[in-house]
């Protein structure tokens, strides 16, 4: 069975990483090194997740209580509630899925007194235009605040250079992953200086925790490699276990009810040092062929299947996602023929504010979420299993009327 995931780093980095768990090395000095190769104009911050560095973004910004926050509809629940954690209201952007980007004409009639800011996330591997959203942004002087945690593309991009804070992510199912870490980029320098104060607050994270990180995702580099997942997809079924809520929870960055307090370190010197590692050492090649896998997959599947995302810019198809009426019936099917397809994810719809007087029914967003399928693609699924993996969705797939909302481009 192809996996859904294949961790994107090797057994060698996990080694390294086990190394520098043993070598005494200053945290400070670590991160220093990687935010000088990360910004060398000095505008970069290094922390444990892009969670941590959002947290300590609005402390740092100490907007006034109350003050509205634009955001991506879809999104994962710990960026709203961070907001909301801050006295803040997330007000949710619903999205144009072609280009999975916030539906621009939605957001002058979104804004309000309160506003301050507007988060753009850039969803499943692509790149959402920023220029528009730039453009309004600063003629309503707005933060705008750029994530990119699931869209890193090598260095040639480590943000727009317009937007207020750009945000990378390396956690365990990124691109290039260290299994956790986080830059940023902070055009801002009197703002990055304050979250850096902030951070300086917080413990460092535990080398014996991260250690343990590093020898457990070993384990599922292993494990997540066609024979041996059909293994354990096996016996977790004949044990009565659910292999898909086993291998969810285990790939979370921060389980549990204390998730605020678990974000609220700094990153260890061995996190740092492993990250610097991967920066320099990644292989483009690999997310090259990874972006043109993802591409066959879409001329396979695009005429046919709604693709979220295929209109979106510089797409590396970190998740390829596709929407169909019955999507149980399509993953069961898809599961059956050998490619584990997903419905299991950690995104939501970000709920709007009660009485909010523009609060949007948010209908794509929610039809994204209802109907969402993630298919397996990554560099060494080859391109046959890829053809059969179409034909089985096609085969699978019951047409419905899809309404995609014509967008009106600000300015």
């Amino acid at each position: 069975m192809w996996p859904r995931k294949r961790f994107d780093i090797r057994l060698t980095d996990i080694a390294t990483g086990i190394f520098y768990c043993l070598k005494p090395f200053p945290a400070a000095q670590a991160r220093e090194r990687l935010e000088k190769f990360w910004a060398p104009d000095g505008d970069g911050l290094a922390f444990l997740s892009v969670r941590s560095g959002f947290d300590a973004l609005w402390e740092a910004l100490g907007l006034p209580e109350g003050s509205e926050v634009l955001i991506t509809a879809v999104n994962i629940p710990h960026m709203a509630e961070i907001i909301r954690f801050h006295r803040l209201v997330p007000v949710p952007v619903d999205l144009d899925l072609e280009r999975m980007a916030p539906l621009e004409d939605l957001l002058p009639k979104l804004q309000s007194e309160k506003t301050r800011a507007i988060v753009v996330a850039h969803l499943f591997g692509g790149q959402v235009r920023m220029e528009p959203i730039l453009r309004w942004a600063k003629e309503n002087g707005l933060l705008v605040i750029e994530d990119c945690a699931q869209a890193y593309s090598g260095l040639h991009y480590r943000g727009h250079p317009e937007a207020d804070v750009s945000m990378f992510s390396f956690g365990s199912i990124k691109t290039a992953t260290a299994l956790g870490g986080a830059l940023f980029r902070i055009r801002n320098p009197q703002l990055a200086a304050r979250m850096r104060a902030v951070e300086e607050r917080w413990p460092v994270q535990s080398r014996l925790k991260y250690l343990q990180r590093l020898l457990k995702y070993a384990w599922f580099s292993v494990v997540c490699r066609p024979v041996p997942f059909a293994l354990f997809v096996s016996t977790c079924r004949l044990m009565g276990y659910d292999y898909d809520q086993i291998i969810h929870s285990a790939v979370r960055g921060f389980p549990g009810s204390d998730w605020r307090e678990k974000i609220r370190h700094r990153a260890c010197a061995p996190l740092l040092l492993l990250l610097l590692r991967r920066l320099k050492r990644y292989d483009m090649a690999r997310l090259a062929q990874r972006a043109a896998k993802g591409e066959m997959l879409l001329d396979l599947l695009s005429q046919h299947v709604f693709c979220p995302g295929a209109k979106a810019e510089n797409r590396t198809h970190w998740v390829f996602p596709i929407l169909v009426d019955d999507p149980v019936a399509v993953t069961s099917r898809l599961q059956q023929a050998g490619f584990d397809a997903a419905r299991t994810h950690s995104l939501t719809v970000i709920e709007a504010p009660p009485n909010h007087p523009a609060s949007p029914p948010l209908a794509e967003s929610k039809r994204l979420l209802q109907q969402l399928v993630c298919l397996p693609i990554y560099p060494e699924i080859p391109d046959r299993a890829i053809r059969r993996m179409a034909n089985v969705v096609l085969e699978a797939y019951r047409p419905t009327p899809l309404f995609i909302p014509k967008t009106h481009p600000i300015g």
